[in-house]
């Protein structure tokens, strides 16, 4: 009889260790699945030019489809795991590549590949409200999708896009740190830049369409109005003129040109000053008899810098630019 009360308190422990495992096993399920609720409740809500979207707090896995969204993130010290970078990573400005590290292309910035998007299995992306407007469904599918403005965003739109993204990623304070420097370099710089800054400068690209001038409303336009300069191009000259892929950006012929005739020319060219586009527009009598180009102002400069990056950081290496070429007429002139 002892034997047999033996037995079954020995089965009495056993049932009760068994049940006291299954409740912990429970009890660990229930706490995983809290806390995946609990994330998904500690998501963010950003509103940008799509409507709102919730996203997933500190997100780990972020593609860019825009280089001016490259730069941010950079300049927030997150790095993407995929870039639509055009097929060419030498198009992301050295500093940037430098902080971002390794990423997976995902293909033009014009039409970026959706498998390839899918494949990084991204919790966050980033793309332009005007290029790609038309795929904002297929990328939700993807992930959350944030919209905002780089093709045809001026400055102040950039450093508001900026924000927007640091909010996204978790980094509003770093973002706030990183404006107070850029805006110290800013201006800095702006001293630093000795041209003549009442001169109307005229800001382009250089391409086989010819020459893409960029008003007071676009990117450069308005970083070069923050700097002190004078667009040779008000809004009363550029009413009439061809605008680029529905873009601020405009087309100039050679009539228009002769009528503009700017003090001082920044052209952006890719490939510097032995570019063919641009020794197409210098054989051009009307180019020759310029004001800018007697008098030895016209500077061609990177069109990655100055045209495709638009971001914080890239603004800041415009500037630096500009201190540069101050320097180098000062010294021309003091040569003569």
């Amino acid at each position: 009889m002892k034997h047999s009360y033996k037995i079954m308190g020995i089965l009495f422990l056993t049932l009760t260790m068994v049940l006291l495992a299954a409740c912990g096993s429970v009890s660990d399920t229930d706490s995983s699945k809290s806390n995946k609720d609990s994330d998904a409740k500690d998501g963010v809500s950003i509103k940008h030019d799509g409507g709102t979207t919730k996203v997933a707090k500190n997100p780990k896995r972020v593609v860019a489809l825009e280089f001016s969204f490259v730069d941010a993130l950079a300049a927030l010290n997150v790095k993407p795991v995929g870039v639509a970078d055009d097929g060419d990573k030498n198009r992301i400005l050295e500093p940037i590549r430098k902080e971002i590290g390794d990423y997976k292309s995902v293909g033009a910035r014009k039409q970026p590949n959706l498998e390839e998007i899918s494949n990084q299995k991204p919790d966050l992306i980033i793309a332009d409200s005007n290029r790609h407007k038309g795929i904002q469904k297929d990328l939700e599918k993807i992930a959350p999708t944030i919209m905002l403005p780089s093709f045809d965003s001026d400055y102040n739109d950039n450093i508001e896009a900026f924000k927007t993204i640091a909010k996204a990623v978790g980094k509003e304070d770093k973002g706030k740190e990183r404006l107070k420097e850029h805006d110290d370099l800013m201006d800095k710089y702006s001293k630093e830049i000795t041209i003549d800054k009442s001169q109307e400068v005229l800001p382009a690209v250089v391409a086989k369409s010819g020459l893409l001038a960029h008003p007071e409303n676009t990117y450069v336009g308005e970083l070069l109005k923050e700097l002190g300069f004078n667009n040779a191009l008000n809004k009363t000259k550029t009413d009439h003129l061809s605008k680029y892929l529905k873009g601020p950006y405009l087309q100039l012929n050679s009539e228009v040109l002769s009528e503009i005739n700017p003090g001082r020319m920044i052209i952006m060219a890719d490939k510097g000053e032995n570019d063919p586009n641009l020794k197409k527009e210098e054989s051009n009598p009307v180019w020759k008899d310029l004001d800018a180009v007697k008098k030895d102002h016209v500077s061609v400069v990177d069109r990655n810098t100055w045209a495709r990056a638009r971001g914080i950081i890239s603004s800041e290496e415009i500037a630096k630019g500009l201190v540069e070429i101050s320097k180098k007429e000062k010294n021309d002139q003091q040569q003569k």
